[in-house]
């Protein structure tokens, strides 16, 4: 039988020995600092959804009311992943009265096709959908954000200048989200990497004249130079990484045909120029299942790559929360879902 061609570079990030090391962290040690950890990056563990949905939903209310005690605008950059804490966010902005007039919201990404147009809002996998759904509509309409946006055709040329304005210069004031399965943060996939350093395989390095092993065993001298354009890479309409269907799929039964094949997204320059970063690790299946506990760990402990783009929450100030099951040892294999 034929062997078929070889798929593996389909995977990103393939350093051996990292990631094996990042497999080897248990859950005692996943809090710990490592050294190349910028000195404002922390690590903590939540033992319970409800309670680790509660604590994000405190988090942001906090900022939002620090802004106006400061008599300043609050600017967030706010994901649909996780969106466990939203319900308990708008209880608690109703329940105390506490005016978002001052606050705007911009959305980390949104869902779109090949040709630039964005999902059908109306559609059950709309981020903006679900983010009106869940935050937004139920909030008393006195009490609503100032301005709510979401990225797509008719404003990703200027998403993060909007954002800039809003804040005044200073940046976002947080930016929240998660962690995927191929290591991104939004929509912000590994293989844009391309777009700067060139496919990353063996002959494409020699046709360019660049030896060594590439950014898959921690960077050469030749992806230190387009690095710097990377992380000032502007919100854009991407084509989203074969892991992220699968991952997405699985909100969905395992059908990957029905996950839209792109996205509009926030880029590193907002999230590395944001004040603060609060990413939050939820993603936990049941039956001692996590998709996240590898990447998770990867991303949190291992080397600074554009390969995995949410490593680079290492290099600045902010905190990832894992919950707990998230957070389990890795061990081997599970034999079944159950």
């Amino acid at each position: 039988m034929p062997l078929g061609r070889d798929l593996l570079d389909m995977i990103p990030f393939r350093d051996a020995a990292a990631c094996d090391a990042a497999r080897a962290i248990t859950r005692a040690d996943i809090t710990r600092r490592e050294p190349h950890h910028h000195p404002d990056f922390s690590i903590r563990l939540m033992d319970e959804p409800a309670a680790l949905y509660d604590a994000m939903a405190e988090d942001m209310l906090a900022r939002i009311v620090r802004a106006a005690e400061e008599g300043r605008r609050f600017v967030g950059v706010f994901p649909v992943g996780p969106t466990g804490q939203y319900p308990p966010l708008a209880e608690k902005i109703n329940a105390r009265r506490v005016s978002l007039a001052h606050a705007h919201l911009f959305f980390l990404d949104e869902y779109a096709f090949e040709e630039g147009a964005t999902i059908d809002k109306q559609s059950p996998w709309s981020f903006e959908r679900i983010a009106r759904d869940k935050l937004i509509e139920p909030l008393a309409p006195a009490l609503r954000p100032a301005a709510v946006h979401f990225p797509g055709p008719d404003n990703v040329a200027r998403y993060d200048e909007m954002i800039a304005e809003a804040s005044d210069g200073r940046g976002a004031d947080v930016i929240y989200g998660g962690i995927g399965w191929c290591g991104h943060f939004a929509f912000w996939e590994p293989h844009l990497w391309e777009e700067w350093e060139g496919p990353n395989t063996p002959e494409a390095r020699r046709a360019e004249g660049v030896s060594g092993p590439g950014p898959n065993s921690g960077g050469t001298a030749a992806a230190i130079r387009p690095l710097q354009a990377w992380t000032s890479a502007h919100a854009a309409h991407v084509r989203l990484h074969p892991m992220t269907i699968l991952h997405n799929a699985l909100r969905a039964g395992g059908d990957w045909s029905s996950i839209p094949p792109c996205a509009y997204t926030i880029g590193p320059n907002i999230m590395l120029s944001a004040q603060w970063r609060s990413f939050w690790l939820d993603a936990y299946l049941g039956g001692g299942m996590s998709w996240q506990r590898f990447i998770g760990r990867l991303a949190t402990h291992g080397p600074v790559t554009p390969l995995v783009p949410a490593s680079f929450l290492q290099t600045v100030p902010g905190e990832v929360v894992f919950l707990k099951a998230v957070a389990e040892d890795i061990g081997g294999p599970r034999t079944s879902w159950q």
